[in-house]
């Protein structure tokens, strides 16, 4: 193992004399074995070495006792540590986000506390082989390109745009453990005869990352017992292919993108390039201008595309509040003003969507002062609990999975129809509003919520059959509409 880790860090130039080495650990194996080989090679590397542990406030007793088990461990061995306390629900509830999404943010955030209290430079986190290969088969599964399959690097700059990394800013990610699978640093633990946490979330299989671990990896390494060293062995050939894109892409932005006031312009000429340089070149502008690469999918890049090849006038909206549109010789690419001030707006009707409609991202909120509403939409990655489903009108649960597209918001056009049973039938929304005894007057003023196929909600009214919560959701959708509109229709 010392070995193994130690070419591994020589390899990719971890660490250098004179550096202070901040470990996250958690008291799994993982992290316990990362800690401690660290402490084997630091006399040899000349590193100063320290701890950090985050409790996140989740597991009630059991994540208190992973924490008096760091601190107990750190103790014994003389090694510097800091424990932080957080309630990490609460926070992903305040900002609307997953409690994965909302622990990372946290837990980086006490990264960045600790390592400027002990002056590290290094911040060491426990990634190993396998969830490496994870990390490439859930990116996959999801329809991820180039990016997705390269997993998880060897290290990371505190730069990064990823808003979670954000919190290590001036520090570098490195992992050292990326070399070795979880079966070997569970053999050198055993063979140390050190103890470690066991954390029971990780065996929970309402969470997808645990199905792959436990149920897909299993399957893979029966027709391969390498699979997973092969599946790392691939993630850094992609990586390395993608520097050599990066390079590429980087020598086209000097040709065919330029800041100016408005935004940033980007050529039509870049229609010459091969594609992967040209959606590369897309992503890193829209990116550029969003200041985040997360909810950042094929389809937006897609649309870029599409989009300079369209007429003048035409405009994109996507992710963050950042409009594209189509000018002369090329596309602009800015942020648009919300309406509203001290109100985060998702975004305004754009010339690409529907005449009169509007775009509705999964997370954010949208102001539709016609209608008298304000839309908060947020995810839900747990498995849905059954007796908190919504049963009010104008809050709505959606299976997330089964929406096809962009989500519009409008009102209603001649074929719109809802899935009524769980077989597809479907009913021409026309014969919905009549059967409802809806005013004829009153039928084109109901907001519909609408995906690329059919309406998913009438607001203030139902929801198609097809996208409601079940037992094999995995991503939940929760739709709140507030405003004086809400009082308007009958319920």
């Amino acid at each position: 193992m010392q070995s193994k880790v130690r070419a591994f860090i020589e390899e990719y130039h971890m660490v250098k004399e004179g550096d202070q080495i901040l470990a996250a650990v958690s008291g799994g194996a993982d992290s316990l074995c990362l800690l401690m080989v660290l402490q084997e090679l630091q006399e040899e590397k000349g590193y100063g070495l320290c701890v950090v542990h985050v409790e996140h406030g989740i597991r009630g007793e059991e994540s208190q006792r992973d924490a008096e088990f760091v601190e107990g461990y750190c103790k014994g061995q003389g090694i510097p540590c800091k424990v932080y306390h957080c309630r990490a629900a609460d926070y992903a509830r305040e900002h609307r986000m997953t409690l994965e999404e909302g622990a990372r943010i946290l837990r980086y955030g006490f990264f960045r506390k600790a390592a400027e209290a002990y002056g590290a430079n290094k911040i060491a986190v426990a990634h190993n082989q396998n969830d490496c290969a994870e990390t490439m088969l859930f990116q996959l599964a999801r329809g991820s390109g180039l990016r997705g399959l390269q997993g998880i690097l060897p290290a990371r700059a505190g730069m990064a745009l990823r808003k979670a990394d954000h919190a290590a800013e001036g520090q570098t990610i490195i992992r050292p453990l990326l070399c070795v699978e979880r079966k070997e640093i569970e053999a050198y633990l055993m063979e140390k005869g050190q103890g470690y946490c066991n954390d029971r979330t990780n065996g929970e299989m309402e969470y997808a990352r645990n199905k792959i671990r436990h149920q897909v990896l299993p399957v893979l390494e029966e027709v391969n017992s390498r699979a997973v060293a092969h599946m790392g062995k691939a993630s850094f050939a992609v990586a390395e292919a993608l520097e050599v894109v990066g390079e590429l892409v980087q020598e086209a932005e000097g040709k065919y993108v330029r800041e100016q006031e408005g935004g940033i312009f980007i050529s039509q000429e870049v229609l010459a390039e091969k594609k992967l340089i040209r959606t590369s070149l897309l992503h890193n502008t829209l990116t550029k201008a969003a200041e985040s690469s997360q909810d950042i999918s094929e389809i937006h890049i897609r649309q870029m595309s599409e989009l300079l090849e369209r007429q003048v006038g035409r405009e994109l909206c996507l992710p963050y509040n950042i409009k594209a549109e189509r000018v002369y010789g090329g596309i602009l690419v800015a942020k648009r003003q919300a309406k509203k001030a001290g109100m985060q707006q998702q975004t305004s009707p754009c010339k690409d969507a529907r005449p009169g409609s509007s775009i509705l991202l999964p997370k954010g909120t949208l102001e539709l002062p016609d209608f008298g509403y304000r839309i908060c939409t947020k995810i839900i990655e747990n498995s849905p609990d059954f007796e908190k489903i919504p049963k009010k009108m104008y809050t709505k649960w959606l299976d997330y999975d089964k929406i096809k597209g962009i989500m519009q918001l409008r009102t209603r056009q001649a074929q719109d129809f809802f899935i009524i049973s769980p077989d597809g039938k479907r009913k021409k929304l026309k014969n919905y509003l009549i059967d409802e005894k809806i005013p004829k007057q009153e039928r084109d003023s109901i907001l519909l919520l609408v995906d690329e196929t059919h309406v998913l909600w009438a607001i203030g009214w139902r929801i198609s059959e097809d996208v409601k919560v079940t037992e094999h959701t995995k991503r939940i959708l929760e739709i709140q509409v507030q405003g004086e509109g809400t009082h308007k229709q009958k319920v």
